[in-house]
């Protein structure tokens, strides 16, 4: 087979696998909104309402107004790569006075860029099933994006992918530059690292992995350099730079507007209660909200809050077996692995962390979800009948309850997420 059938081939796949994670992803976000309609027309509330609350309102404001609409102390706090791609998406309604342009061009944004982060998980994916040693078929690329798109899109507060906050596109950003880097096209890393970057300030996690993947080709063109066809890697050697340009230059911007009140991190602290503390706030919280139980909706949003940060530090650690064993990529697990500890190691709004996890949550679950699918299409006879019907079970668990939860914390649940 040709080297350009191959590629072809190869393109082939990764269109038919983004397809169907972005379908799944589809599919279920639209069920996860029907049920958050139905929970809020009970109490009263719209919808758009619920869409709309918290942090959806600075984006929101910030898309129309920049950081010189709502208070700049404040608003820088909230990373410019969002709210310039609704702005600039939505100049054209803006312009012909439509109606609730900024509104329709954010939620937009956010569907568009969640189908690209669904896609995007879907290749990782299937990075990870090649590292498994099974062919990849017809039933492999319906069945592992699906399983991604249910990881991705079935996980708790995940209703925050198709609301006006940045998560979409971070995620998006995040999982295709992962790709990038699994497949070492630096220049490509560093372009989407600096976008993400400039789009939220765990973008740093990423920054951090690609210098290592970075830092690792040095090191194996160094070994090798006498060879006749080792050329310098030039490109690994400037992706880094690339990589963490827009989020040194934003916080450099951000703090000299606000030098007056002690720059980005002092706004961080006084505007959110927001800063590093090596985790001693967030364990604080789990020892006084662990147990708090589901008595009333501020109670179980405080559990469910605690459990999702336990659960997640877990998956950490559970997840070093995938690695070890081969078949998680590092630049995965290196991602995730620094994006909890960035979470848990600071101080802030407690309740919002099952979202600022989401990420790492896909990112580490899903070798286990792969792993199942692996399992399931490896056994024989009954086996398999067994296998495939343990995974659709544990499917459909995984995506009530994370329906529940984006329920429970969107509409029952009074404080910001």
């Amino acid at each position: 087979m040709s080297d350009t059938h191959s590629a072809s081939l190869d393109r082939l796949q990764l269109a038919v696998a983004a397809l169907v994670a972005a379908a799944t992803t589809m599919l279920l976000q639209l069920a996860l909104l029907i049920t958050i309609d139905v929970r809020a027309t009970d109490h009263g509330t719209p919808l758009r309402d619920v869409l709309t609350k918290w942090d959806a309102q600075w984006m929101m404001n910030i898309a129309d107004h920049g950081y010189f609409g709502p208070p700049i102390d404040q608003s820088v706090a909230f990373f410019p790569g969002y709210p310039v791609l609704v702005r600039a998406v939505g100049a054209p309604l803006a312009i012909f006075g439509a109606p609730d342009a900024t509104l329709v061009t954010a939620i937009g944004a956010s569907v568009l860029t969640s189908l690209a982060a669904s896609a995007g998980l879907a290749v990782l994916a299937l990075d990870i099933w090649t590292r498994l040693g099974l062919p990849i078929t017809l039933a492999t690329l319906i069945a592992v994006p699906m399983a991604a798109a249910v990881a991705f899109s079935g996980a708790p507060m995940s209703v925050i992918y198709w609301m006006p906050y940045s998560e979409s596109l971070f995620t998006a950003l995040a999982t295709w530059s992962l790709v990038a880097m699994i497949r070492r096209r630096f220049l490509t890393a560093g372009v989407l690292v600096l976008l993400a970057g400039v789009t939220r300030l765990t973008g740093a996690a990423l920054v951090a992995t690609l210098a290592v993947a970075a830092l690792i080709e040095l090191i194996s063109w160094y070994r090798r350099r006498h060879e006749d066809d080792r050329r310098f890697p030039w490109r690994a050697a400037v992706a880094p730079m690339i990589s963490g340009a827009g989020l040194a230059a934003y916080l450099t911007w951000a703090s000299i507007r606000t030098v007056d009140v002690g720059g980005y991190f002092a706004v961080q602290d006084r505007g959110w209660n927001s800063a590093f503390d090596g985790g001693r706030a967030t364990l604080t919280w789990l020892r006084d909200t662990l147990v708090e139980g589901f008595g009333d909706p501020v109670s179980t949003g405080y559990t469910i809050s605690s459990w999702a940060m336990v659960a997640v530090a877990a998956l950490v650690l559970v997840s070093l077996w995938p690695l070890i064993r081969g078949w998680l990529p590092w630049q995965m697990w290196k991602t995730g692995g620094v994006l909890v500890g960035i979470v848990l190691g600071s101080d802030g709004v407690m309740h919002s962390r099952p979202r600022l996890l989401l990420m790492a949550t896909a990112l580490l679950v899903l070798p286990f979800a792969v792993r199942a699918v692996h399992a399931a299409a490896s056994a024989r006879g009954w086996r398999r009948w067994a296998s495939s019907a343990v995974l659709l079970i544990a499917a459909v668990g995984w995506c009530a309850a994370g329906f529940w939860v984006s329920t429970t914390m969107l509409v029952d649940f009074k404080y910001g997420i």
